[in-house]
């Protein structure tokens, strides 16, 4: 069956690779990112999924950009199955040390890591609502992990994204009543801008395994830290 997705951070990477996975499977996409007239592979794809593909303007750390965005989304769609906050950024370099982290980074990267997802989230629950099995998924990354956390540096990066881990699960206890269910997604070492050229995985492998997690979420994996098969990491 056919579901609508909202992914943000749509236009490079993983977020590109999964919205060309869902499109391919037959979904409805509304992929978002700061400038969408500039996104070339989203308005190429555009024109082949005629109806399938949306594009939507949404910078993450504006409430008004959200806002309009919410309301561009609700034009063409009455319900969101699945808000996939995937947009996120990494502080370069991202090896500084203790001494050398810059706390303007810090702060930046918990706008964009940690409470975009919040805004993002919190703005389009009246979509989610009207879904029969409403779903968001934070994407985060093994660096978040506490008990695997073994080298220094990523300090940004980590600590706003194990904010985000501690954000999904306050999120899916409060919204566990509504039986909105609510993850964090790693999506593994994958070979983008951000992974790096020595990554193992090729950002198509990782998205069809995560556009497959997406899909089978349930109840019974709310609050849950996942990798990108759906199988549970260690906080």
């Amino acid at each position: 069956m056919s579901e609508v997705f909202l992914i943000t951070g749509a236009n490079r990477g993983i977020g590109l690779a999964v919205t060309k996975v869902l499109l391919s499977q037959g979904d409805k996409v509304f992929a978002a990112c700061r400038e969408p007239e500039k996104a070339d592979e989203l308005k190429a794809l555009q024109k082949s999924h005629s109806g399938a593909l949306e594009l939507v303007p949404l910078e993450v750390v504006s409430d008004a950009s959200i806002a309009e965005a919410v309301k561009a989304v609700s034009a063409k769609t009455r319900r969101l199955d699945v808000v996939f906050n995937n947009a996120g950024i990494q502080a370069q370099p991202y090896n500084a040390h203790l001494e050398q982290v810059e706390l303007s980074k810090m702060r930046d990267s918990f706008e964009v890591n940690t409470l975009g997802p919040l805004r993002v989230s919190r703005a389009f629950l009246p979509l989610l609502r009207n879904a029969a099995n409403p779903r968001i998924a934070n994407m985060t990354s093994g660096l978040a992990s506490l008990s695997g956390k073994n080298e220094g540096a990523f300090y940004p990066y980590g600590v706003s994204k194990a904010g985000l881990n501690m954000l999904t699960r306050t999120m899916a206890f409060d919204l566990q009543a509504e039986k909105i269910v609510v993850v964090c997604l790693d999506p593994g070492w994958v070979k983008t801008d951000m992974g790096g050229p020595n990554a193992p995985l090729k950002p198509e492998e990782s998205a069809t395994a995560i556009a497959k997690t997406l899909k089978g979420l349930t109840m019974k994996q709310t609050s849950l830290f996942l990798y990108n098969d759906g199988n549970p990491l260690n906080w």
